[in-house]
């Protein structure tokens, strides 16, 4: 956690001293391409594996190509929005922006993106891009709108000693489970989760909900669609593991504190993303064996025996489900340096780069060949690419993502801090109020 403070204080000091400079937050050299992406490259404290892989992919692409770049660091958790608020406000607008490929049916809704079909078409890499990462750049129009260059899912991290036969098969195993290992002195616990903020939608509840057989929004309609008892029956089992201390209270906070009590061996399991092996160190078996290799912390300890991993938890006897997301590149609309763009995309889907960088951010490379790098080839990423290739499931169809995942998520997180509240009530009362909004 601490390794994340500091990283997110840097991106704030670098963000601040950008808007400072420049009155609007974009310092473009004469002739540069403009670029946003969520990497912070000013962050020379205790930098990550993702920045420092956007650090040197800066360099390298300069020296390939001669063209000078000015890269401007938004929050991971606002860079869709304000890439959208900085098109419908025609100004300063970069010319190539990372976004998130979730936040598509809302980029085209409000006209942000460029149609970039034809250039995707006609690219080299094109027929060696996975099927299922180009559809997610895919609008509802069919028209393509960005360029994946990875895909990321969810996964489940457990100790081998908490749980010797296995992680718990459903969520009420797990629940069982809990139950028995319960800690008097309330400092272990059977599982941790990221149970607040946007985030939670992907790591915890939407694997539970669908894998449940519930809705959370109307494919059809972008409408929100949550507030259905399959939805309520999964709160009503939130409520459960931290009503019974089976899990920790630090995950219903915000920030990623979640993480801690699976680093130092005080939570059996981690409800997972692909790429949370980059922040996961130190690490601390619950015998006390630490693994302190920065991001091959959770690959030593696997391979010491320590720990394992499983598919996403699922609800009962249901079909384990993994919300993919996809990282990506999109064109804006009034981006001026429309060829300088196309050539960082293009450097991006060499085989080499789209390696490094999914290894880098912790997700599954978007070109075949760069799949078959040795990277992948390991037992972590061998479970990754199954439960991707076995449980992938669509992004929830809201028509605001971002919106209508911050209000579920933060329903949920509500419900379970104040047992007393009527779940099936505030569930449509938040149903309600997203859904007004959208007209």
């Amino acid at each position: 956690m601490q390794k994340r403070l500091l990283a997110t204080l840097s991106l704030i000091i670098a963000a601040m001293m950008i808007a400072t400079l420049t009155g609007t937050g974009r310092a473009r050299a004469a002739d540069s391409l403009v670029l946003w992406t969520k990497f912070n490259t000013e962050n020379t404290t205790d930098p990550n594996s993702q920045e420092k892989w956007a650090a040197q992919a800066l360099k390298d692409f300069t020296a390939k190509t001669g063209q000078a770049i000015t890269h401007i660091v938004q929050p991971f958790d606002q860079i869709n929005s304000k890439l959208n608020i900085a098109v419908q406000a025609k100004g300063d607008v970069p010319d190539i922006s990372y976004i998130d490929t979730q936040n598509i049916p809302f980029f085209v809704k409000n006209g942000a993106l460029q149609d970039i079909s034809a250039y995707v078409k006609a690219a080299s890499w094109f027929k060696d891009l996975t099927p299922g990462a180009l559809t997610a750049c895919t609008g509802p129009d069919g028209k393509i709108y960005c360029v994946p260059t990875s895909l990321a899912g969810g996964s489940t991290y457990y100790w081998t000693s908490v749980y010797p036969n296995g992680f718990p098969k459903s969520a009420q195993d797990l629940l069982v489970a809990a139950q028995k290992l319960k800690d008097p002195a309330g400092k272990k616990y059977a599982v941790t989760m990221k149970a607040s903020e946007g985030i939670s939608l992907q790591m915890t509840w939407f694997p539970l909900i669908v894998s449940a057989g519930g809705q959370i929004a109307d494919p059809k309609t972008g409408k929100a669609a949550w507030a259905n008892q399959q939805v309520a029956d999964v709160v009503a089992w939130g409520r459960a593991m931290f009503g019974g201390k089976y899990a920790p209270e630090v995950d219903l906070n915000t920030g990623f504190d979640d993480e801690t009590p699976f680093m130092n061996g005080d939570a059996g399991a981690f409800l997972a993303g692909s790429w949370s092996y980059v922040y996961l160190n130190p690490l601390t078996a619950p015998d006390g064996t630490k693994f302190d290799n920065g991001a091959a912390s959770v690959q030593k300890a696997f391979d010491a025996g320590k720990l394992n991993f499983a598919p996403p938890l699922v609800w009962n006897d249901g079909k384990p489900a993994l919300m993919v997301t996809g990282t990506a590149y999109a064109i804006p609309v009034g981006a001026k340096n429309i060829k300088g763009a196309q050539s960082w995309i293009d450097f991006q889907l060499n085989a080499a780069e789209n390696a490094k960088f999914a290894a880098a951010y912790g997700a599954i490379p978007t070109l075949g060949e760069a799949s078959k790098d040795a990277a992948f080839q390991t037992p972590y990423w061998k479970a990754i690419s199954s439960n991707l290739t076995t449980y992938a499931q669509n992004p929830p169809a809201l028509t605001d993502y971002d919106k209508g995942v911050a209000a579920l998520t933060n329903v949920i997180n509500k419900l379970i801090v104040d047992p007393s509240a009527d779940i099936m009530k505030e569930l449509q009362a938040e149903q309600d109020n997203y859904n007004n909004g959208l007209q």
